[in-house]
């Protein structure tokens, strides 16, 4: 399980070019008591323009831009495909900032595929459809707020 958690961070960092990226701090999958259980807002993530129905898409929740650049995340989250869109939710938050990175694992190895040079050959994201300029998205770019307990807010990502 840990090595399918660090893979979501490595998605996210994909673009640093060094191997290391591969080891990442852990993302809970589940709440533990590290993790904001306290709210109940809720966040809905569809993901858009999935070009093959297979694998899954493999998501890390990041509460703070420490955490984004650090890749500590508060939640995961692995969806399978079947259709060109996929929804999951990130439950029980508490108000405040977010920001989502995640890939699609085309082939189901439970790895962010990468070529020699270290660039991702899997499709990624980033919350808001945000762009990194050889690297992943900043903080500043991805984050989205959270602003009232027991609210959805939607997140419409569309896969590189």
């Amino acid at each position: 399980m840990n090595k399918t958690l660090n893979t979501i961070a490595l998605a996210a960092i994909f673009a640093t070019g060094t191997a290391s990226c591969a080891h990442a701090a852990d993302v809970p999958a589940t709440p533990t008591s590290a993790t904001p259980t306290n709210g109940t807002a809720e966040i809905t993530v569809d993901i858009r323009g999935v070009k093959n129905a297979k694998g899954a898409i493999m998501a890390a929740l990041f509460d703070s831009e420490t955490g984004y650049k650090t890749n500590k995340g508060v939640r995961a989250s692995t969806t399978n495909v079947t259709a060109d869109t996929v929804s999951f939710s990130f439950e029980h938050l508490p108000e405040g900032e977010y920001a989502i990175k995640l890939f699609h694992d085309v082939n189901g190895d439970g790895e962010m595929n990468t070529n020699l040079f270290g660039m991702p050959t899997e499709p990624y994201a980033f919350s808001n459809n945000a762009t990194g300029n050889m690297g992943p998205a900043k903080w500043v770019k991805a984050k989205f707020t959270v602003t009232a307990t027991g609210t959805a807010t939607v997140q419409a990502i569309r896969l590189n």
